[in-house]
């Protein structure tokens, strides 16, 4: 598959098929990057308008495939249908800065992220090799860890003051453009609506293609209209295995939450976030 943008034909076949599915480490590397310099720290930054310091939303969704042999129950999603995980991260420009594909539907969103490669570099090197500003951090949901370099929303369960309700609201607001960025791939290539292979090594290739290509599509402003996704619900709060690292990022989240690090950019709230 070649894909041909205003005269400028992408140096790289893809071939959608039973035998053969070119994609490269280094294609990956070339189209989906992590911010490097300061500059392009600053930038991600600037384009999240509600939630201070924000360098990217993470997230996942599910890539249906056929029923891999013997291993029926972990690919298995609440339709009954069988399908692969894929976490993504992006910036405000639904650009993927990250992806880790292939985590059976059955795991929880906080394994998948636990075991991508970014979150054991982080552990192994130190959160500095991502996040060389102490204040910069993720923002995910309630199914994510809460740490210092990942913010996620205070806890539904407990009664909410009206500072938590206002830090929530403006997480959401800034979260949903990782939700655009999921309908822009999978209205682009509808392929993955449906990967219609029993590989799950196939179907992860694909994927990671389809992302790269969103990729090359944006930066060759080649732009692309959000499909309405199904939102998935929030799954519940991850039960913590390291205390000491949600109480620093206990301690950070409340700090923004009181305002000691919000600089309240969004110019409207609305009135029903801190009733």
């Amino acid at each position: 598959m070649k894909h041909k943008i205003g005269g400028d034909e992408m140096n790289f076949t893809v071939h959608f098929n039973n035998n053969n599915i070119g994609v490269t480490s280094n294609l990956k590397k070339k189209y989906i990057f992590w911010p490097k310099t300061e500059d392009e720290y600053r930038a991600i930054k600037d384009g999240f308008k509600g939630y201070p310091n924000v360098i990217g939303a993470v997230d996942g969704t599910h890539i249906k495939l056929k029923v891999p042999a013997n291993q029926h129950d972990s690919y298995i999603d609440r339709h009954q249908t069988y399908s692969i995980n894929l976490m993504g991260i992006c910036n405000a420009e639904t650009l993927f800065t990250y992806v880790f594909v292939g985590y059976p539907r059955s795991a929880h969103d906080s394994r998948v992220f636990s075991n991508s490669a970014l979150v054991r570099h982080i552990e192994t090197y130190g959160k500095h090799i991502y996040f060389p500003n102490e204040e910069d951090h993720l923002i995910g949901d309630s199914a994510f860890p809460l740490r210092t370099w990942l913010m996620t929303p205070f806890s539904r369960r407990n009664n909410l003051t009206r500072r938590e309700r206002h830090h929530n609201w403006c997480s959401s607001s800034d979260r949903v453009c990782i939700e655009h960025t999921f309908g822009i791939l999978k209205g682009r290539w509808a392929r993955l609506q449906y990967i219609n292979t029993y590989s799950v090594r196939k179907a992860i290739e694909i994927a990671t293609v389809a992302c790269i290509l969103h990729n090359f599509c944006y930066l060759n402003g080649d732009e692309w209209p959000a499909e309405e996704v199904e939102i998935r619900p929030e799954e519940d709060h991850v039960e913590e295995n390291d205390r000491e690292a949600f109480r620093r990022g206990e301690h950070k989240r409340n700090d923004i939450a009181s305002g000691a690090e919000e600089d309240r950019r969004l110019a409207a709230v609305p009135p029903w976030t801190l009733a």
